[in-house]
């Protein structure tokens, strides 16, 4: 997509594996990286240690700041979050004018699969919330953003029936 992000916001950072790409990707670029867990953000630090780190939920991080990012990445999570949507619509507000906004989701299914539920438990409270492709596009389009590329690929096998997890990756533009 050619983009030279100068600021570039990773929610729901984890260990780091997105801000390791990101830094590869934009090396100049001053990066932040926001996880609700310090033991995570810890792993993160190591391997960016340049990388500034706010222990936080990406929903409350989005709604206490007022900063700009030319970049914000929401990879690998947004299936966990109450709500997607709320997600989506904050780290949109936050992007920087023409800013782009990366995300991966776990999209509803009609294929029989454990994805063709819109909520699944998983490790014993734990849910995950599934919505259909076309809200999440419709939702945010209503942000003002313009979908530019996605993609579609088995993130991961699960344990138990050993099905592939599908993960839509959709990058847009504001």
């Amino acid at each position: 997509l050619g983009l030279a992000p100068a600021r570039v916001l990773d929610l729901g950072a984890g260990t780091g594996q997105t801000a390791v790409v990101l830094r590869d990707l934009f090396p100049d670029a001053a990066l932040t990286l926001v996880d609700p867990s310090a033991g995570m953000l810890e792993r993160a630090r190591d391997k960016v240690p340049d990388g500034e780190t706010v222990v936080a939920d990406a929903e409350s991080f989005l709604r206490a700041v007022d900063e700009e990012w030319d970049l914000v990445a929401a990879i690998g999570f947004l299936e966990l979050v109450p709500d997607l949507f709320e997600v989506v619509r904050l780290a949109a507000s936050r992007l920087a004018p023409g800013g782009h906004l990366v995300v991966s989701h776990e999209p509803l299914l009609d294929d029989g699969s454990v994805q063709s539920s819109p909520v699944s438990v998983v490790s014993g409270s734990q849910l995950v919330r599934r919505h259909p492709r076309a809200e999440l596009e419709r939702r945010a389009a209503s942000y003002g953003l313009v979908r530019v590329a996605a993609t579609e690929a088995v993130a991961f096998e699960r344990a138990g029936d050993g099905s592939g997890a599908t993960y839509e990756v959709v990058v847009w533009r504001l």
